[in-house]
């Protein structure tokens, strides 16, 4: 499968995010904020999860259309 622009994207974002924590963690932020923070990180998880299951979908779907309709080579 070849994963759109956005999704890499989103990923970019998701390290940049889990770096961030890495950095709070070393410089002995809060508590409070660290989590905050890692809930951040896992809400763009999910985010992520969810627009590669559409993609797949969308593919999916595609495929068995094109094969209903004998266009699949």
């Amino acid at each position: 499968m070849k994963y759109p622009t956005k999704i890499v994207h989103r990923i970019r974002r998701i390290v940049g995010q889990t770096n961030g924590v890495s950095n709070m963690i070393e410089r002995g932020d809060s508590d409070s904020k660290v989590m905050t923070q890692l809930q951040a990180c896992i809400s763009s998880l999910e985010s992520l999860k969810t627009e590669l299951i559409k993609q797949q979908m969308k593919e999916t779907m595609l495929e068995d259309i094109k094969e209903t309709l004998g266009l699949k080579e």
